[in-house]
């Protein structure tokens, strides 16, 4: 396969605010350091802007949360218009990053062996999580050593996506209420997702490694107050529902589903990262 045969079958976005210049400066450095060469700047959806939320597919409730904030909705709509691109451009795979993501020098190495075997997955996560989780038993995908995912993970920084994986979050995005992490990593009966054991990105908020980059670290759905005001959390029986289906989900782990995940090779616990990264 030559290099322009590659290219048309997979690229790599990175998801960055116009006004945010320092962001792009890190995410070029990190990609040269992974070894990614041209990577593609996507113009995130900017929630600053008058009119940028106009026709999105939020709709409180019909996700797990009834209410988004702007800069939330935003960032959904700046994902999904990267999957419609793939779809569009009839791309075979793409590797998605947000744009404070640190990471491994190999990287790189796991996108192109994710890409050529996009047939075997939906999504493949790539980034660390900063929660205990629950992991199938330990597979391969093109020599990467991966875990099916079994629950929401609270991060999606970093992601490779089959063209079918897109057409599946397009179709299932037409409406949401769900933070984008959230969304990606649903547990649904016809989404094969995997995680990277071990990571091989990190975002820079929990990252150790000693950086002078306020800029890159603060995140704008924490501290931009004008793109996030006070939330909606629904009615009470929303809310009721959503308490019953997390004690429900726990109870089932409890009463025997993490032992039997355990004894058939899963793992539970908080992701390991490559060596050069540092949680």
């Amino acid at each position: 396969m030559t290099q322009a045969d590659k290219q048309l079958e997979t690229a790599v976005f990175y998801i960055n605010l116009d006004r945010v210049p320092e962001r792009r400066a890190f995410m070029e450095a990190q990609f040269a350091k992974a070894g990614v060469t041209d990577p593609i700047r996507f113009s995130a959806v900017d929630a600053r802007q008058a009119d940028a939320l106009e026709g999105n597919g939020y709709v409180p409730g019909v996700g797990s949360r009834w209410g988004l904030k702007q800069s939330e909705i935003a960032c959904f709509e700046s994902h999904r218009a990267v999957w419609q691109q793939v779809v569009d451009q009839d791309l075979k795979a793409v590797a998605i990053f947000e744009d404070d993501v640190e990471m491994s020098s190999r990287l790189g190495q796991v996108i192109d062996s994710l890409a050529q075997n996009a047939d075997r997955f939906d999504f493949a996560k790539m980034d660390y999580s900063p929660r205990s989780l629950r992991f199938g038993a330990e597979a391969e995908i093109g020599g990467v050593t991966v875990r099916p995912m079994l629950e929401m993970a609270p991060s999606a920084a970093a992601y490779v996506l089959s063209q079918e994986g897109c057409r599946k979050l397009l179709a299932w995005s037409q409406q949401y209420s769900d933070h984008l992490d959230d969304f990606v990593s649903i547990p649904r009966p016809d989404w094969r997702m995997f995680q990277a054991f071990p990571a091989v990105g990190v975002q820079m908020i929990w990252s150790k490694q000693q950086h002078d980059l306020e800029q890159v670290k603060t995140s704008e759905r924490e501290g931009d107050q004008s793109t996030n005001t006070s939330l909606d959390k629904g009615p009470f029986w929303f809310r009721a529902r959503r308490e019953l289906l997390a004690a429900k989900r726990k109870l089932g782990w409890r009463f025997g589903g993490q032992k039997k995940l355990l004894d058939q090779g899963g793992f539970v616990g908080f992701i390991p990262v490559d060596t050069d990264l540092r949680v």
